[in-house]
């Protein structure tokens, strides 16, 4: 910092009002009188504090501040202060009574304490951060004070404490030309001489009286410290001795170091239009929901609130600040986000001995979590601009200012750095440095931009999860059913193009157009359109033959059969060896010919079984009534009794279409309500609020045919209208079924549209379907070349 910033200017606490406390760097104040409300987050970074004295108004937010951040504290907080100042706080407020003994309490997880004191020496000069140094001086107060030079680059400005007459003071004053400015206190109007004498604090008349021993003309003068119940008047009595309202310190106003001078900066049009701009800028970063739109968006604007001629923004990921977005106006230059990988190498936190990488600018601003302000990169002193340099030397351009600033989320972690180079004057186009107003605004333009990366990426971490979480799902499918979950990724490919291809259409479906999100949506119902099929037993869900269950019972009955057959075959030996040896040789051809009859009928039973067991064609009735008798029929062989089907059996084998009876489909139907029931207590987003509906309608048909709810016309989506022609053509054409065979593409097509003419699949959706060749890519891209075959369809015929 080139100035200082008054924080508090007030001689008490008033609504409006704050005491004393200047900030002389980012880490280091003069006094405590208002660091909380003044600086609020930014707190967590003051690591010293120089009293001027021990009196409450000067020490109260030293509490405070240490207490706040406690938990987030890392560097030990030190009080500088006179013999007296410590003492006093040390007895009177960190003494385990009115506040906790910080300096005995160590930091988390550190051996160093919260707080530590170290006694000054008036005149002994303490060099602080930035080429600062602070000079404290003897001030004349009611209790040990002092005041302090405040110096950088060889000019200062003098800080007077309280004090009273005080000849040391204006002697220094007029020794030291390099003190541009000095900070009094005038803390009474004139009438309250007896309290401004006991409390040794000045009033106009005092302070006109010490002005005379004043033998400078150069100097400035504000003044501090005034209490606020009497401050009109003190301003009136200032006017009087020919000191202006305008030299009157006010809280947040900024003294330049260099000249003195006084910055009211903070309530111009041009700043109120910069607030505005930031405002909606902040609308705008929460909006975005790309993370490299919004990358670039960030750098975009960053640069245009400083007039930047460049930025540069980079994502802290593994230990790594990684380049995400790069733009040079002036070069035309724009890399990352929407415009193309970046391919420079990140740049490592720790050097490979395990150090600090802190020769490079933009990670230092993450390791210490502090904005950095450079002048001239090529003067600057500390820090290796090798990569910049040589940017330079390749490109002809010259970097000179520079402005970094450490981005952080809601948690005060660093997530990564805004950098931005060669702020342009607005009249003549020179590079110029970087000034408080550009610092302020994109630390608060940096802190909203953390906040939106890390809820967008949160977000779209989210919906990674969600959708690696459905697919797990599907894997799991898979270990109970291959066929199922080879099903579910197909039908989810179609779903898809069927959406994108309808997104692309000019004709019938002009006005319909899906976004991303919805998109995504179709994507995610269909992922989850079969979740139900988990709790649907394996024998069940891929059942390919009838007499399946944990195996296939063709196998018992054939083994059956056999055994009957070989009963038959011993019973024909006796009754043959009876009649040969009773002289009744006449008879046995005509055993042998009822053997024979018996025999066949066993044969043909098991022709009829094997056949319908297959389920690949439908079964007549004749043959329902066969197997029936089947069940019922008994051998009677010898002393034994013999069937060849049981009763289950004889159900199951009379299944007249496909392999499922009329329960085991109850089964397989009932997935699509377990799906919907699963679904809905899942808490959707808003954007995807339409998942379960969607998911759970696909086996719904328009004529009102369908289940599990039996809906009929507008009360089935658009959306589920296109998960159930994806769900239909995909099983009608899938080749890797145990129990069928994949249909060409003729015949899946034709089936598609019997069921559309038939109104229970959308016409003009099955239409559009195969007039926009989406079956046929599809085909292309997961079906066998032998299931390509020509299509002919009329959709003008009814």
């Amino acid at each position: 910092m080139s100035f200082i910033r008054i924080l508090g200017a007030q001689g008490s606490r008033s609504k409006n009002a704050f005491t004393t406390c200047i900030q002389v760097s980012r880490h280091t104040l003069i006094d405590a009188g208002n660091i909380m409300h003044a600086l609020g987050e930014e707190a967590l970074h003051v690591n010293r504090i120089f009293f001027s004295h021990a009196h409450l108004d000067h020490i109260i937010d030293t509490a405070f501040l240490i207490d706040h951040f406690f938990t987030k504290r890392t560097e030990t907080l030190y009080l500088y202060g006179l013999p007296h100042t410590i003492e006093a706080l040390q007895k009177h407020l960190f003494n385990d009574v009115l506040w906790p003994d910080f300096s005995h309490i160590h930091l988390p997880n550190s051996t160093k304490p919260a707080i530590a004191y170290v006694e000054i020496e008036p005149n002994q000069p303490y060099a602080i951060e930035e080429g600062i140094t602070l000079t404290p001086f003897l001030a004349n107060h009611s209790v040990p004070c002092c005041g302090y030079i405040i110096e950088q680059n060889g000019s200062s400005v003098l800080f007077s404490g309280d004090t009273f007459h005080n000849e040391v003071l204006w002697q220094k004053l007029n020794e030291t030309p390099s003190i541009k400015a000095l900070i009094i206190d005038v803390s009474f109007p004139n009438h309250f001489v007896k309290i401004a004498t006991e409390s040794k604090h000045l009033t106009p008349q005092f302070l006109e009286q010490e002005l005379k021993q004043l033998t400078r003309t150069d100097l400035k003068l504000y003044i501090n410290h005034l209490k606020p119940l009497h401050a009109a008047l003190i301003i009136q009595e200032l006017g009087e001795i020919g000191i202006k309202e305008e030299m009157v310190l006010r809280d947040g106003e900024r003294i330049e170091l260099s000249s003195g001078a006084l910055s009211r900066t903070l309530n111009t049009p041009k700043n109120d239009e910069r607030v505005q701009k930031l405002t909606e800028i902040g609308t705008a970063l929460s909006a975005s929901e790309s993370l490299d739109v919004l990358l670039e968006m960030i750098v975009t604007e960053a640069k245009n609130l400083t007039h930047a001629d460049g930025g540069t923004l980079y994502l802290l990921e593994k230990e790594h600040l990684h380049f995400k977005v790069v733009q040079t106006d002036s070069l035309n230059i724009k890399m990352g986000g929407t415009s193309g990988k970046i391919t420079w190498s990140p740049l490592p936190l720790n050097l490979e001995n395990g150090t600090p990488n802190k020769a490079m600018v933009a990670v230092t601003c993450a390791l210490e979590n502090r904005l950095i302000n450079i002048a001239d990169v090529y003067e600057a002193i500390g820090f290796s601009f090798d990569g910049t340099k040589t940017f330079d030397q390749g490109t002809g351009y010259h970097s000179k200012s520079m402005l970094v600033i450490p981005m952080r989320n809601h948690e005060q972690e660093i997530i990564g750095v805004l950098q931005l180079l060669n702020k342009m004057d607005e009249q003549n186009h020179n590079v110029i440095l970087f000034d408080d107003e550009d610092e302020k605004i994109t630390l608060s333009l940096a802190s909203q931009a953390a906040i939106a990366i890390t809820n967008t990426s949160l977000i779209q971490g989210l919906e990674t999860l969600l959708e690696s979480f459905l697919k797990s799902i599907i894997f799991a499918i898979g270990k109970k059913s291959p066929y199922t979950a080879g099903h579910v990724k197909r039908m989810v490919k179609l779903s898809v193009m069927l959406a994108e291809a309808i997104n692309h259409d000019t004709n019938i479906y002009a006005h319909k157009h899906f976004s991303s999100d919805e998109i995504k949506q179709i994507n995610f119902a269909a992922l989850m359109h079969d979740i139900g099929k988990l709790a649907t037993p394996e024998h069940v869900m891929d059942k390919a033959t009838k007499l399946q269950t944990l195996f296939d019972r063709i196998e018992l009955v054939e083994s059956r059969i056999q055994m009957i057959q070989k009963a038959l075959h011993v019973k024909f030996l006796e009754d043959k060896f009876a009649l040969l040896e009773g002289n009744q040789q006449e008879n046995v051809s005509s055993l042998e010919t009822q053997y024979q009859e018996k025999i066949a009928t066993l044969h043909a039973a098991s022709k009829l079984i094997q056949a319908s067991n297959k389920g690949d064609t439908p079964l007549s009735e004749e043959a329902v009534t066969q197997i029936q008798t089947l069940s019922t029929q008994a051998w009677q062989i010898g002393d034994e009794t013999y069937t060849i089907l049981s009763k289950d059996e004889a159900h199951h084998l009379s299944t007249q279409n496909g392999t499922l009876t009329f329960e085991e489909r109850e089964i397989i139907n009932a997935h699509a309500k377990l799906s919907v029931d699963i679904l809905n207590r899942l808490p959707f987003p808003k954007k995807y609020r339409q998942i379960p509906q969607i998911s759970g309608n696909h086996h719904e048909k328009l004529n009102g045919k369908g289940y599990p709810q039996g809906l009929k016309g507008d009360e089935i989506s658009f959306e589920a209208r296109i998960l159930a022609i994806a769900d239909i053509f995909e099983a009608l054409t899938a080749s890797d079924r145990p129990y069928k065979a994949g249909m060409p593409l003729s015949v899946a097509m034709k089936i598609l549209y019997a069921m559309a003419k038939e109104g229970e699949l959308d016409v003009d959706l099955v239409k559009f379907f195969y007039t926009s060749g989406t079956y046929l890519e599809y085909a292309k891209a997961f079906l066998p070349q032998r299931s390509i075959d020509e299509i002919v369809l009329d959709f003008e015929k009814p």
